[in-house]
């Protein structure tokens, strides 16, 4: 019988048994390490082996603590005997990582209890999600301080209390949710000792108490910001609505020339202007809940922009894409929701005056339904794109019997750069044979036209042959350029 405390390393040649080591005779740093990667629970389990192990695990170097929402009463209390024991018998000292998931509810002193304890001067990556938080939570000023940490994620819809002292002077990586920042200045301070942060995620964070504030982090490479509508402001959103629309109209006095008179209509929450000459990477999906501007972004070479239709004031959505697009002018790979290209078509007339994108090779539009190809915004972004060489239809294209004929003039990358055109979702209506079609015209250095069907729009016998005939129709179409491959999926 095998002893599974043991392991065996058998000699290559004599095959005898050498070396035979047992568990406990390990370095304690081995040991520590062993531990500290398994789950928290199952570490403290391993007291039960014998008398040298009941404290072993008083030494783990990372604690990860979860319970699931809407558990029965007896398992949370469980939870919480289990935490308080931890806590008591822990070496929090030797804590590197620790993370908590955890639904407050009235528990929100014996919360802040637990961070005190846990939360060590030598925490190196902390991670909290706190949900229904009835009492605001605080950290230790000394934690505001951390010369260890690196990583630091919060997801807590309550206001952050924030001390006068704050120097994160190793952050690299931050991550936000729901977060209520306090107001102007602590914020203020908060994000100034970001010094050295280079990721950094916010996901419907709320800035009524704070305004405008500008943020500045120079070595910020890789931004991420969601900021979805919540659902209790539905009925604000509604009925705000027409209101807004009037406003703005009045704040233009019918210039449709004037792109800048919007700035001086704001009905954000906050704004919000951030500042690096190292950003690489941006994405922005969200509901126009805030008005987020990029100063100094030169250098991004990725860039994802979603704006949803069904929240956003069109208007406003056109404005706000306008002035990303200017501070993203330089990137090579950019994604674009369908509904921020149709926002540049506005009365604002913002499409004409889109920079020049040298250095855009590569295109994704993004869509519920079938992209329209006579889309003005779309036209205007191809036409500023001069060396564009690959464009995706993430969910199809579509255009009207003589919608070609509005797109006019055609952008100068259809006759010089554009290599590769990827259409998905492909279902066969006549709206999408004429936007292939046309493509498959005016494209004259086209190396491939890839198409991916809708599986399950042709799920049957006679979808099979329904496909067939559409392909054999698309491979007749002629073909301005003579190398054009056509591959489909």
């Amino acid at each position: 019988m095998h002893n599974n405390n043991r392991w065996q390393k058998l000699d290559g040649e004599d095959g005898k048994d050498e070396n035979i080591t047992k568990l406990c005779d390990l370095p304690d740093g081995i040991v520590q390490k062993i531990l500290s990667d398994l789950p928290t629970k199952e570490a403290v389990a391993t007291s039960v082996l014998s008398k040298s192990w009941v404290h072993k695990w008083t030494g783990i170097n990372k604690i990860d603590l979860e319970l699931l929402d809407e558990v029965a009463p007896e398992k949370r209390q469980q939870f919480i005997d289990f935490v308080e024991k931890l806590r008591v018998f822990c070496n929090t000292s030797s804590l590197k990582k620790f993370s908590l998931f955890f639904e407050v509810g009235m528990e929100a002193p014996r919360v802040t209890k637990w961070l005190s304890i846990f939360v060590n001067p030598n925490i190196e990556e902390l991670k909290l999600e706190l949900y229904t938080v009835k009492e605001p939570l605080v950290l230790s000023d000394q934690f505001f301080t951390s010369e260890k940490l690196t990583k630091f994620e919060l997801s807590m819809s309550q206001v952050i209390k924030l001390p006068s002292t704050i120097n994160f002077q190793n952050l690299v990586t931050l991550t936000l949710k729901h977060v209520i920042f306090p107001n102007y200045y602590c914020t203020t301070e908060f994000f100034l000792s970001l010094r050295s942060l280079k990721e950094m995620t916010l996901i419907d964070c709320n800035w009524k108490k704070v305004g405008t504030i500008i943020i500045t982090c120079p070595l910020l490479q890789k931004l991420f910001i969601r900021d979805w509508k919540d659902h209790d402001d539905e009925d604000d959103h509604h009925d705000n609505e027409e209101e807004v629309e009037e406003e703005l109209a009045e704040e233009l006095n019918n210039d449709v020339n004037d792109i800048t008179a919007v700035e001086n209509l704001n009905y954000h929450h906050g704004l919000i202007r951030i500042l690096s000459n190292e950003l690489v990477s941006f994405t922005y999906d969200g509901d126009l809940m805030n008005d987020y501007s990029l100063f100094y972004t030169f250098s991004v070479s990725n860039a994802t922009i979603k704006l949803h239709e069904q929240h956003n004031n069109m208007l406003h959505a056109g404005h706000f894409i306008y002035k990303l697009f200017i501070a993203l002018s330089g990137v090579t790979k950019l994604s674009v929701s369908d509904f921020a290209l149709q926002a540049l078509c506005q009365p604002l007339l913002l499409a004409a005056h889109l920079p020049l994108f040298f250095n855009l090779v590569k295109l994704r539009v993004t869509s519920p339904s079938a992209v329209d190809l006579s889309c003005e915004g779309l036209h205007s972004l191809l036409r500023n794109s001069p060396f564009l060489e690959k464009i995706e239809f993430k969910e199809g294209i579509t255009l009207a019997a003589n919608g070609g004929n509005l797109i006019n003039p055609l952008p100068g990358c259809f006759w010089t750069k554009l290599k590769v055109i990827k259409i998905y979702d492909f279902c066969g209506s006549d709206g999408e044979l004429n936007a292939i079609k046309f493509l498959l015209q005016e494209t004259l250095v086209l190396d491939t036209l890839y198409i991916q069907y809708n599986e399950s729009h042709f799920d049957s016998p006679e979808g099979t042959k329904m496909l067939d005939m559409l392909l054999e129709q698309i491979y007749e179409f002629p073909k301005a350029s003579m190398d054009c491959d056509i591959e489909v999926e």
